[in-house]
């Protein structure tokens, strides 16, 4: 067994909106008058990159596009709406992390994420309870597929490239830490965890 485990955060260990799996933004416009299309247009496009490396802050890029998306809400809205909405955690992965980790296995989420929701989902969502640590990309100054993300997670937890182990469900950062000289096994939906690695 590798010595760390690292797992990607978004459709592997939280698939979505509680109930059902969809977007978080699915019911956006009926809930809070934003258009989805204007939000990817004007937030996501435009600024994601920058916050999701660290480079600015979530909640001060929102305060300066929500005057274009809406004048009925405020930030702190849309995150606590976001944040709430985008946490179907996967009990069965989580059930698996807890008899791998007392197997000896330790594990990281391996995970692009801006700070604020790094934070929530350790803290709040609980996924802190299931992991010995987080690598986001937001702390890294990268974002997975680059190079730069996985050198510098590697660095994080102080081990190889080759004593890592990434479960993602993107193709391309499968491939890109395979480059990285880390073991990487591309996750579907449904597989169980405690046997992919053991295989």
């Amino acid at each position: 067994m590798a010595r760390w485990l690292m797992l990607d955060v978004d459709g592997v260990v939280v698939n979505g909106r509680p109930g059902d799996g969809g977007s978080w933004a699915t019911d956006i416009e009926r809930d809070l008058g934003i258009s989805p299309d204007a939000l990817q247009s004007v937030f996501f496009a435009a600024h994601w990159d920058a916050i999701v490396t660290g480079r600015a802050d979530l909640g001060d890029v929102l305060e300066a596009c929500l005057p274009a998306l809406s004048r009925s809400v405020t930030a702190v809205d849309v995150i606590d709406y976001w944040f709430a909405r985008d946490s179907a955690v996967d009990e069965a992965v989580l059930a698996d992390c807890d008899a791998l980790r007392a197997g000896g296995t330790r594990i990281a989420l391996a995970t692009n994420q801006d700070h604020r929701r790094a934070a929530y989902l350790m803290d709040r969502l609980g996924l802190g309870r299931h992991v010995d640590a987080m690598v986001h990309s937001a702390a890294l100054g990268a974002r997975k597929p680059d190079r730069a993300f996985f050198d510098a997670a590697a660095v994080r937890v102080g081990a190889d490239p080759g004593d890592l182990v990434l479960v993602d469900d993107t193709a391309r950062n499968v491939d890109a830490a395979r480059e990285a000289g880390w073991r990487a096994i591309h996750w579907t939906k449904g597989a169980r965890l405690a046997r992919l690695v053991a295989g």
